[in-house]
């Protein structure tokens, strides 16, 4: 198939816009209302997923959702994406129209959430592998940004969302093995609308697990984070072992802290104090665990 056809292909998959320039020219064109957040993530064959795993649609559904989760968890309303594709030699015109009905069900997902996101946009090569990157643009409406950086010692810590599913789905996966967890994997559904509604003082997606994600967000607040495993299993997805629940990723749940009660739909993980670093029950966890692209012993 040319380009022109491939574009042609995948339009017809995707949600209409509401910019003031749809795709089609050379930019799109849109109308926020506050400030832009604007985040990136991308999907590797071979290393994010594989085709014997997860079908066009999931990747196309992963592909929306670890971008959407970037910008909820800033405090911004997702608006737009754009979409980057690598195609190999190998792969068949229905898989790339599969990946684009991903891209349109993860959308629409999102929009009866919080409202009206679309794809606006991107470009394709060829490539030796699939890659699929997206960049989302997410719409302050006049919100104040949630960063990492807002924690305070004396403060509850909480999470919202799966917490250790994906881990299980891919352990599940990796054994050759069946079960609810594996569309959790290959299909994650971050809680946008808790994220955009929650009073905290700081918030970050958990996308490469919970204790290195805490580590993360006690580093950039200068505090010490303590892990409560009864209250890490209390909010853990059913079946999930502790240590998935500790090290797992990819599951795009939030990560907050608020100074008085747990907010409903959220569950409380542990506290903030004062020091640096992050304990487990008090005491230094074994492992980081979740991912790191960079390091072989991850």
């Amino acid at each position: 198939m040319s380009e022109d056809e491939i574009l042609r292909l995948i339009g017809r998959h995707l949600p209409h816009s509401t910019a003031t320039v749809p795709t089609g020219d050379d930019s799109a064109i849109l109308s926020p209302v506050g400030d832009i957040a604007v985040s990136t993530d991308i999907l590797v064959e071979g290393v994010h997923f594989r085709t014997d795993w997860s079908t066009g649609a999931d990747v196309g559904w992963r592909c929306v959702m670890q971008n959407v989760a970037d910008a909820a968890a800033m405090g911004a309303r997702p608006m737009s994406l754009v979409v980057a594709l690598t195609i190999p030699d190998y792969v068949d015109p229905s898989w790339i129209e599969d990946f684009a009905r991903g891209l349109g069900q993860a959308c629409d997902h999102v929009a009866q959430q919080t409202g009206p996101i679309a794809i606006d946009g991107g470009d394709m090569s060829r490539g030796p592998v699939i890659t699929a990157s997206a960049t989302v643009l997410g719409d302050m409406e006049g919100r104040t940004p949630i960063l990492r950086s807002g924690a305070q010692p004396g403060e509850r810590l909480v999470h919202c969302g799966n917490l250790g599913a994906s881990a299980h789905g891919l352990a599940l996966l990796t054994a050759g093995r069946s079960g609810s967890h594996t569309s959790l994997f290959t299909r994650p559904v971050p809680p946008v609308r808790q994220a955009l509604t929650i009073p905290a003082t700081a918030m970050m997606d958990v996308s490469d697990g919970l204790v290195r994600d805490c580590r993360r967000l006690a580093s950039a607040s200068g505090v010490a984070i303590d892990l409560d495993t009864e209250l890490v299993r209390a909010a853990s997805s059913p079946g999930v072992t502790l240590t998935e629940a500790l090290t797992g990723g990819e599951d795009h749940g939030f990560l907050a802290t608020v100074p008085d009660t747990c907010p409903p739909g959220w569950r409380t993980v542990g506290t903030v104090a004062v020091g640096h670093g992050v304990t487990v029950d008090g005491g230094q966890p074994d492992t980081l665990g979740g991912w790191d692209h960079f390091d072989t012993g991850s």
